[in-house]
């Protein structure tokens, strides 16, 4: 849970369950790798990090993870129900962008899930921002052209440097860029928790995402 901080000036965001949601592609299993590859354990502990830095930001008790991450290998029927409560109650979305996530379904009908509850939101509540917050996992070359969907969200801001811009967080841990890395991360983390605060979205009923879309494949 989190509660207001009794620090001055602090970050914080009100009481939910997922501060955020972290929507991501994993790489792809084959007969010769048939366990998690590298880059999948690194994202399990970028969002370890992000998490921590999360609970510094916050006065958040540390009782459930402030992040939402699906760590199992396949989507089921009831797993997929957890995924879209989690959608439902999350404050921000927080998709990492590599080369095969806008080739994955799933991710798209993630993308659509969180959409459709800023809409509703929106409706209600005009002008309260967008809740959408991308990372660069490697580097912009190494994107596809980007979805329109996509197209329309900024994911680089000017405190994060121009190195991120180039290696994406994956990159630079690669690098062993250690001290950088850990720095955007912690800009990463304020900007989500700042993000969370000023947009302050609503939960929405889980029945707003039937028929989901992948919404990577529309013009």
């Amino acid at each position: 849970m989190i509660h207001p901080a009794s620090q001055a000036n602090p970050l914080t965001v009100s009481s939910d369950p997922y501060v955020f949601y972290m929507s991501y592609a994993r790489a792809p299993l084959t007969v010769a790798r048939p366990k998690k590859d590298q880059s999948d354990m690194a994202l399990e502990q970028f969002h370890a990090q992000l998490c921590s830095y999360i609970m510094q930001l916050t006065d958040h008790d540390g009782e459930e993870s402030p992040g939402f991450l699906d760590v199992r290998m396949t989507v089921g029927v009831e797993w997929e129900n957890i995924l879209k409560k989690a959608l439902a109650t999350c404050r921000v979305f927080v998709p990492v962008y590599n080369s095969q996530y806008f080739t994955r379904e799933w991710c798209g009908k993630e993308w659509d899930a969180f959409a459709r509850r800023q809409q509703q939101h929106l409706r209600k509540r005009p002008c309260t921002g967008n809740a959408i917050v991308p990372v660069l996992w490697a580097g912009t070359q190494y994107l596809r052209d980007l979805p329109p969907v996509a197209a329309k969200v900024q994911y680089y801001h000017p405190d994060l440097g121009k190195d991120y811009l180039q290696s994406g967080l994956y990159g630079l841990r690669q690098a062993g860029r250690h001290v950088k890395h850990r720095s955007t991360v912690w800009a990463l983390a304020r900007t989500i928790v700042e993000v969370a605060q000023q947009t302050s979205l609503e939960p929405c009923d889980v029945e707003l995402f039937r028929d989901l879309r992948n919404v990577f494949e529309e013009e």
